[in-house]
C-alpha cells in the first residue's frame, strides 16, 4: 500500500533501524528485516522512507507492494519488484512481461517448460552478479499477499545471498493466516532475522500528526476525537482530513478545534463522511476504482464508467488532493486498502454487479491474469459464476507446476462456488484431490477424496483419484497409507493399463519403505512391463528404480546396478516424463555400493545438471543425500556435512519432510564421527519431530543414526536395544552393510560390548553371506573379515581386512580396520605403524571421535596437520579445511556458483559452508572475509 502523505511521527527508532539496514548493504552486508504491524499502522510509510534513503546510502533499490491478486500469477511479486530497479538492470530483462499472466512470454515459458527450479537458479545467479557490482535492497510491502513461487524463491535466495550485499526488507500484516507470504514471514522470523514490530502511536505522536495534517496546532477536542483511532496513523490522518473537509474542524488563531455533534465513531463512518464531503463525480470515480482491487489507470476507470478519460481529470485531482487516491507509476491507487474496502462497502448490490461485469471485460482486454477475471465474474450472478468456475479450474491446472498450493486454493474455491449437489463437481474432484495432495494438504485431500468416492465416480476418475492420493502420501513419507490407496486403485475394474502401470510404480516404492521387499519387487516388475507396453515410460523408469532399491536391500548389488542402468537408458532415450524421474539418483547409489566412486561422482554431477535443466526441484534433496553418503565414504566429512545440511534446507523449503528425515539421520551420524555429540543430539531430535507427524523412512535411516548416538552417549546396551531388529533383519536385508561396509564391524563392537555375542555372530554371518553373493567386491570381503576379526580377535583376518580396504577408495573403512588390527597384533612395531596410519587418515578426514579414541587407546603419534595456510594467530584457523578452501576462493572474488564449480560442489553446499564461516568468524559480508584472508594468508 502507498504510505501516508504526511511525515513520520513516533517511529524514530524503527526508521533508524531500517535506514541502518539499507546503509549496511552499502558497506557490503546482506540480511533481512521484517516489519510487522496491523493494517494502517504505518508500515508502508516506513518502507518508503527507508528506501528513499538510498541517495545517501549508495545502493540500488527495488521496491513494490504485493496485491491480493498476485497469488494466481507465479513469481509476479518478486519479478515485478525487480523490474522496479532504477536504473534498470539488463541482466534481469528476461523477467520482463507479466510473469504468470495470460500474456507474458516469461509466464508462458515458466509453465510450458516446467522450469521454475531453473528459473530460480538463474535469478539467484543474476542477483549475485548484480550485487557484486552494486549493493542492492529488495523491498516488498504487503508481503502477506505475495505469490507462492515468489515466496519459495525468497526462502531460498535470502540464505543463498546472505554473504552478498543484498538486503531484503519486508512489511506485512499478521493476517490472513496461511498465505504463502505469511508463512514465509513466519519462517524468516524463526530463522532469526531482524524483526520490527509496529504498535500504536503514543499521544504526542498523534498530536504532531494531527497538527501536520491540519497545518496548525490542535487542541484537546481534536485529540479527544482522534482517540477513537487507537493510535492508528492511517485512521488518524483520514479522520482529521475528513473533519477538515466537512467543516467539522476549524482553525482559528492558529489552533484547530472540532465543532459539531455528528462526529464519526468508526473508520467506516470516517470514510463515509469523507465521501459526502466530495463532489458526486469524485464519489462515483472512487466507487468505480474500488471495484478493481488493484492500481488502475484513468483510461480503465473511464471505460468502467462509460466516460471520456478527460472528463475524469477534475475528480481525480479532487480525490488526490483529499488524500484518498495517490498516483504511483502512472496509475491511481487508494492510499490504503482499508480505505478502498470502506469505499467499496458503500456500493449497492445491483451497482456492484454491473461494475464487476464490466471490470471482467476490461481485465480480459488488458490481458490480466485469468483469476482476476474470474473474481469479477463471481460477483455477477449465476451466469458469471459458471464461467468463473471454468476459468478457476483452467487457471489451477495452469499454475500447478509452479504454485501447487495456489492451484489447490483456486480449485477448492471453484468447488465451493458449485456447491455440493452440482453435477459439474465430478470433473473437478480428481484434479482437486491431486492438487491438494501435491501441495502437501493431505488431510484436506483425503477428506475430499473420500467424500467424492461415496458420491460415486467413473472407474478412470476413481483410479486417478487413488493414484493422486497414493503419490501424495508416498512423497509425504506416509508409505502405509500410500500402499492402501494404490491397492484400492488397482482393485478398480476397467482401468487403463497405463494408469495401472503408474499405480504399480508408486506402490513399489511405498512397499519398499514399508518393509515389503518381495511385494515391492513384484510391483516394480509389473510397472516396468506395463509402462513399456503402453508407452507410460515414466512408470517403467520408476518401477525399475524400485527394483534397484530392492536388489540393493537384499544384497544383490549387480542386479541393483542393472535395474538402475536399464531405467537410465529408457529415460535417456525417450526423455519427457521418464527423464523427470531421475534414475541417475539410484544409478549413482548402485555404483557407489560397487566401489565405483568416480563413476558415481560423474553420475551425480550429470544428474544434477539435468535436474537443473528440467526444473525438477523435488529431486534436489535426494541428490544431496546420496552425494553426502559418497563424500562420507571418501572421508570428506566436512563436505558431507555441508551437503547434507544443504539437503535439509532445500527439503524444508519444498516442504518435502519425508526427504528431510534421512538427511537428518546422516547429519546425526556425521556429527558423531566428528565428535560433536550435542549437535548430533540436536539433529536426532529434529528427525524425531518430523517422524512424530507420521513420516516414515527406511529402517536403516531411522535406527542406525539413533543407535550410533546412543552408543556414544549412553553406552552399548542402549544402542543394542535400538538396533536389535535391524541386526535380526540383516541376513535377509543387508543393505546397511552394502551401502556402508564400516557398519558391520561397528555393529559387532556394539554387540560384544553389550554382552550379546549371538547378535555379533548374526552380523558376521550376514556380512560373510553378502560378500559371498557378490564375489570380487573387495570392500564387502574386507568388511566380513573385519567383522569376524573383531568377534574372534583373529589378527590375520584383521590384517586381511586392512589389505583389502587399502585397494578400495573407502578411507574411513581402512582407518577402522587399521585401528582394530593395531589393537590385536602381537607385533609392536607393526601395531604402532598401523595406529599412526589410522590417526593420519582420521585426522585428515576430520573424524575427531576416532582420532581421540586412537590417541587415547593406542597412544599413537599426533598426525601432521599439513602446511599452514594462514598466520598462526589468525581466526581463520577455526575453519575446517573445506571451509578454508571456500574462504580462499571467495577472497579471490569468485561468486558462490563459481566456487561450487571450482570445488566440484553444489551451490547449496557452498552456501552452507559460507554461513558457517560467517558464524564462526562473526563476519557479515564477503568484503570482511576477503580483507581477513588478505591480511592473514601466508605467502605459500
Amino acid at each position: 500500500m502507498i504510505s501516508l502523505t504526511t511525515g513520520t511521527f513516533g517511529r524514530d527508532r524503527e526508521l533508524a533501524a531500517l535506514r541502518a539496514a539499507v546503509a549496511g548493504a552499502a558497506r557490503g552486508f546482506g540480511g533481512c528485516t521484517i516489519v510487522t504491524g496491523a493494517a494502517g499502522i504505518g508500515k508502508s510509510h516506513l518502507m518508503r522512507a527507508a528506501t528513499e534513503y538510498r541517495a545517501t546510502a549508495g545502493v540500488s533499490i527495488a521496491f513494490r507492494a504485493a496485491f491480493e491478486l498476485d497469488r494466481a500469477a507465479p513469481l509476479i511479486t518478486l519479478a515485478s519488484t525487480l523490474q522496479q530497479l532504477r536504473p534498470p538492470e539488463p541482466a534481469i530483462d528476461w523477467l520482463s512481461g507479466d510473469p504468470g499472466s495470460g500474456g507474458g512470454a516469461f509466464g508462458r515459458r515458466l509453465r510450458e517448460e516446467d522450469a521454475q527450479y531453473r528459473t530460480l537458479e538463474r535469478l539467484g545467479a543474476a542477483l549475485e552478479d548484480y550485487a557484486a557490482r552494486q549493493p542492492l535492497v529488495i523491498a516488498i510491502d504487503d508481503a502477506q499477499w505475495m505469490d507462492e513461487l515468489s515466496a519459495l524463491a525468497i526462502a531460498e535466495l535470502v540464505p543463498a545471498l546472505a554473504s552478498s550485499p543484498v538486503r531484503w526488507l519486508f512489511a506485512h500484516r499478521p493476517a490472513p493466516a496461511g498465505t504463502p507470504g505469511l508463512q514465509l514471514m513466519e519462517r524468516l522470523a524463526r530463522d532469526g532475522h531482524e524483526q520490527i514490530l509496529l504498535g500504536a502511536l503514543d499521544d504526542d505522536a498523534v498530536r504532531r500528526l494531527c497538527a501536520k495534517v491540519v497545518g496548525a496546532d490542535v487542541d484537546n477536542t481534536v485529540l479527544a476525537v482522534a482517540g477513537v483511532c487507537d493510535g492508528n496513523p492511517l485512521q488518524v490522518e483520514q479522520l482529521v482530513r475528513t473533519l477538515h473537509l466537512t467543516g467539522q474542524l476549524l482553525v482559528a488563531d492558529g489552533v484547530g478545534t472540532v465543532v459539531g455533534e455528528e462526529l464519526p465513531s468508526s473508520f467506516i463512518t470516517i470514510v463515509d463522511q469523507m465521501l459526502h464531503g466530495l463532489s458526486s463525480d469524485t464519489q462515483e470515480l472512487l466507487q468505480a476504482g474500488a471495484v478493481f482491487g488493484r492500481p488502475f489507470s484513468i483510461e480503465a476507470v473511464a471505460e468502467l464508467l462509460d466516460r471520456r478519460p478527460g472528463a475524469l481529470l477534475k475528480p481525480v485531482k479532487e480525490a488526490t488532493t483529499a488524500g484518498v487516491l495517490v498516483e504511483q507509476d502512472g496509475e491511481l491507487e487508494f492510499v490504503h486498502d482499508l480505505v478502498r474496502l470502506a469505499v467499496y462497502g458503500t456500493l449497492g448490490g445491483a451497482v456492484a454487479t454491473v461494475l464487476h461485469r464490466q471490470a471482467a471485460a476490461i481485465a480480459r482486454e488488458e490481458g490480466r491474469p485469468p483469476v482476476e477475471v474470474a473474481e469479477h465474474l463471481l460477483k455477477t450472478g449465476r451466469t458469471g459464476r459458471r464461467e468463473a468456475v471454468t476459468i478457476l479450474h483452467e487457471s489451477a491446472l495452469e499454475v500447478a507446476p509452479a504454485a501447487p498450493s495456489t492451484a489447490a486454493d483456486l480449485i477448492v474455491h471453484a468447488l465451493e462456488v458449485l456447491g455440493e449437489g452440482d453435477p459439474g463437481r465430478v470433473a473437478l474432484v480428481a484434479d482437486a484431490v491431486g492438487l491438494l495432495a501435491s501441495a502437501g494438504r493431505l488431510e484436506q485431500a483425503q477428506d475430499l477424496g473420500e467424500t467424492a468416492l461415496r458420491a460415486g465416480l467413473d472407474p478412470r476418475t476413481e483410479a486417478m483419484l487413488m493414484l493422486g492420493l497414493a503419490e501424495a502420501f508416498k512423497h509425504a513419507g506416509h508409505n502405509g497409507i500410500a500402499v492402501e490407496y494404490a491397492d484400492q486403485g488397482l482393485a478398480v475394474t476397467d482401468v487403463p493399463e497405463s494408469v495401472r502401470a503408474r499405480l504399480h510404480a508408486i506402490r513399489a516404492h511405498a512397499r519398499f519403505y514399508h518393509g515389503d521387499l518381495a511385494g515391492a519387487d513384484t510391483d516394480g516388475q509389473a510397472a516396468a512391463a506395463a509402462g513399456l507396453a503402453t508407452g507410460e515410460y515414466a512408470a517403467s523408469v520408476f518401477g525399475l528404480t524400485g527394483r534397484s532399491l530392492v536388489a540393493q536391500a537384499q544384497g544383490r548389488l549387480d542386479d541393483a546396478y542393472g535395474h538402475a542402468e536399464h531405467a537410465t537408458g529408457i529415460a535417456d532415450k525417450v526423455r519427457g516424463d521418464a527423464a523427470h524421474r531421475h534414475p541417475r539418483i539410484w544409478l549413482g547409489d548402485a555404483q557407489a555400493a560397487l566401489d565405483r566412486f568416480d563413476e558415481a561422482e560423474e553420475t551425480y554431477r550429470r544428474g544434477r545438471r539435468e535436474s537443473e535443466r528440467l526444473g525438477t526441484a523435488w529431486s534436489t534433496p535426494l541428490w544431496h543425500y546420496y552425494h553426502a553418503a559418497l563424500l562420507t565414504a571418501r572421508g570428506r566429512l566436512d563436505d558431507a556435512v555441508a551437503e547434507a545440511e544443504a539437503g535439509v534446507a532445500v527439503a524444508l523449503n519444498l516442504t518435502a519432510y519425508a526427504l528431510a528425515v534421512p538427511l537428518l539421520g546422516q547429519l546425526t551420524r556425521l556429527a558423531v564421527l566428528q565428535g560433536d555429540l550435542p549437535q548430533a543430539q540436536a539433529h536426532l531430535a529434529h528427525m524425531h519431530r518430523r517422524m512424530a507427524a507420521g513420516t516414515t523412512c527406511a529402517p536403516e535411516d531411522m535406527y542406525w543414526p539413533e543407535g550410533v548416538l546412543q552408543e556414544a552417549v549412553t553406552g552399548p546396551e542402549a544402542a543394542l536395544s535400538t538396533l536389535c531388529d535391524l541386526i535380526d533383519a540383516l541376513p535377509a536385508r543387508p543393505v546397511l552393510i552394502a551401502q556402508d561396509p564400516t557398519t558391520a564391524p561397528a555393529l559387532v563392537h556394539i554387540a560384544i560390548r553389550a554382552g550379546a555375542e549371538d547378535k555379533a555372530r548374526t552380523v558376521v554371518a550376514a556380512a560373510r553371506g553378502l560378500a559371498e553373493r557378490n564375489p570380487g567386491q573387495l570392500s564387502l570381503a574386507a568388511a566380513a573379515d573385519h567383522a569376524e576379526g573383531v568377534l574372534t580377535g583373529d589378527p590375520w583376518l584383521l590384517r586381511g581386512a586392512v589389505e583389502r580396504f587399502r585397494r578400495t577408495p573407502r578411507r574411513l573403512a581402512l582407518a577402522g580396520a587399521l585401528e582394530d588390527a593395531a589393537l590385536n597384533t602381537a607385533e609392536e612395531a607393526q601395531g604402532r605403524a598401523w595406529a599412526a596410519e589410522a590417526i593420519a587418515i582420521v585426522t585428515d578426514c576430520r573424524a575427531e571421535r576416532a582420532r581421540r579414541r586412537l590417541e587415547f587407546s593406542l597412544g599413537g603419534p599426533k598426525a601432521p596437520t599439513g602446511r599452514p595456510v594462514f598466520r598462526p594467530d589468525s581466526p581463520l584457523h577455526q575453519l575446517t579445511p573445506a571451509e578454508q578452501n571456500v574462504a580462499l576462493r571467495v577472497a579471490e572474488g569468485l561468486q558462490n556458483r563459481q566456487v561450487a564449480t571450482a570445488l566440484h560442489l553444489s551451490r547449496h553446499t557452498v552456501d552452507s559452508h559460507l554461513r558457517k564461516i560467517f558464524t564462526k568468524l562473526e563476519l557479515r559480508g564477503r568484503v570482511e572475509l576477503a580483507n581477513l584472508v588478505q591480511r592473514d594468508r601466508l605467502n605459500t
